[in-house]
């Protein structure tokens, strides 16, 4: 099962230290928009500089990231590193 997930209030600065901090989760964002699959963890990303809004797509959580955490355990910490940065969950 995947999940979409959006994010408001996050100004350029703020999304180019949370890509640092979501390396850490195992997500690698190199651009403004695009996919990642890392270690279990994929997806499809998209963030509008201009709405300071970030989306994910089709999240899911596979093999190896699977024995670690689940699609709740990922969107909990994505949202606390979101927050951290000044960002905020919006309704998807």
């Amino acid at each position: 099962m995947a999940r979409r997930l959006q994010y408001g209030g996050l100004n350029p600065e703020a999304f180019d230290q949370l890509k640092g901090k979501l390396q850490g989760l195992g997500l690698n964002l190199q651009q403004n928009n695009g996919s990642f699959k890392e270690k279990g963890v994929s997806g499809k990303y998209d963030y509008n500089p201009e709405s300071e809004v970030l989306i994910l797509d089709d999240v899911q959580v596979g093999f190896p990231a699977s024995m670690m955490l689940n699609l709740d355990s990922l969107e909990q910490r994505m949202t606390e590193a979101v927050v951290q940065f000044g960002g905020r969950p919006q309704q998807a």
